[in-house]
């Protein structure tokens, strides 16, 4: 049996978990920027909000209604997603993180009863919430796609719905196709075509025309609707490339302006470098005026540099110091930059380089530096020690007017009771 658990408006709760007087009430939270709606409770949807509406067209809506307005609090939201997984791991001997509000929980050769899995789905439930604050859904089928099914039908029948061989095929009928995970829009339309309207219909269909109609992918969800498990378990695997990038607040025109924002970026590129355990050979650095929608040329500009490292490394000051370079390459005078991105290439696992004129003291100590500078961010917060270089001058960051405290990542920020 697989279980799929999600929060519930995930974003919009985890802003609500410290805020107990915002419980029942509307609330939504903003893109980068504080651009668009990208998630919102049940309750601002009551009001009229959609996702993906920009924030400037309902601000005025969203204080007639009452909407409490959150700029995105990623640290906050991933800190909280570890959090529940760690419960998850305890009750499943494996697990699946399939984004940062849902996974899925893998009970391989566990021979349950009905009632034993409505047991530890609800007793799930109820712990994580007792103990982050965070409502779920849990959905319990044998296979990925049908927990997802389930997961979605447990809003509407308590939190928690459980596979019965007996009425799967009522639930289908039931259920459109475009409600089936994999399955969009648009082939539901080329579905509906061929007289395929419902998941019953989907799940009847002949093998060789699902193949046919939806490729592979569309082979696999029909042989998951009848049971079979075909959606096999996504295994992270280490990055290729890894980048780092965000847009402005305002149009930056200095150089040392830039340079700020280019270290704290590079800065988060490498310290996700040494998460995976990698080694970099090169970096990339990419600006641009973002003015897709100018007709004056004059505005337009943008430009992408690539600097060779000397060796493979995740010392910071050394990938920042190659990519400072490429970027003094590129930048020209008189553009109002919106963008500027950082890609770490050529990775490989770290190992150690022993070389002829290189002292290996100097490697040790560059990883003891590495490490200390990591254990110290994951204790105090991401920046609680950084390049000098990253906070010479400010003003470009992202605009985050509506931005919640850090609640369980910065000490500053701890809820303090009196």
């Amino acid at each position: 049996m697989i279980l799929h658990a999600d929060g519930n408006s995930f974003y919009a709760s985890c802003e609500q978990i410290f805020r107990p007087d915002l419980r029942g009430k509307p609330v939504a939270v903003l893109s980068n920027n504080d651009g668009i709606i990208i998630a919102l409770n049940k309750e601002a949807k009551a009001c009229g909000i959609k996702r993906g509406d920009p924030y400037f067209k309902v601000s005025g809506l969203c204080e007639i209604r009452g909407v409490s307005v959150f700029s995105s609090n990623y640290a906050l939201y991933a800190d909280i997603s570890r959090r529940i997984t760690q419960i998850y791991m305890e009750y499943a001997p494996d697990v699946e993180e399939y984004s940062i509000d849902e996974s899925f929980l893998f009970f391989d050769r566990c021979d349950f009863s009905f009632e034993d899995w409505n047991k530890i789905g609800r007793e799930l439930k109820a712990r994580v919430y007792k103990e982050i604050g965070m409502p779920i859904c849990v959905g319990a089928a044998p296979t990925k796609t049908l927990a997802k099914l389930y997961n979605k039908k447990a809003k509407e029948r308590g939190g928690v719905f459980v596979y019965r061989s007996e009425e799967v095929d009522a639930l289908l009928a039931a259920t459109d196709c475009q409600t089936i995970w994999g399955i969009g829009p648009a082939r539901a339309i080329a579905l509906a075509r061929h007289g395929i309207k419902d998941a019953l219909a989907l799940k009847r269909m002949p093998l060789n025309e699902a193949r046919r109609l939806m490729t592979i992918q569309g082979w696999a969800t029909v042989q998951e609707l009848n049971g079979i498990p075909c959606v096999d378990k996504v295994v992270r695997t280490k990055k290729d490339v890894i980048t780092s990038s965000r847009q402005f607040s305002k149009k930056v025109y200095d150089l040392k302006t830039l340079e700020c924002a280019l270290v704290q970026y590079a800065e988060l590129a490498v310290e996700r470098l040494r998460q995976q355990g990698s080694e970099c050979g090169g970096v990339c650095v990419f600006i641009s005026t973002c003015n897709y929608y100018s007709t004056n040329p004059d505005e337009q500009y943008s430009n992408g540099a690539a600097a060779g490292l000397p060796r493979m490394t995740s010392y910071t000051p050394d990938i920042v110091a190659a990519a400072r370079k490429a970027l003094r390459h590129i930048y020209r005078y008189g553009y109002g930059y919106k963008n500027v991105m950082v890609t770490l290439t050529d990775l490989l696992p770290a190992a150690f380089q022993g070389e002829l004129w290189i002292d290996p003291m100097e490697d040790i100590k560059k990883r003891e530096l590495m490490k200390c500078l990591d254990k110290t961010s994951a204790e105090f917060g991401r920046g609680s020690l950084t390049l000098a270089k990253g906070f010479e001058l400010d003003g470009w960051q992202m605009k985050r007017a509506f931005l919640s405290p850090c609640w369980t990542t910065r000490y500053d920020d701890f809820p303090k009771v009196h």
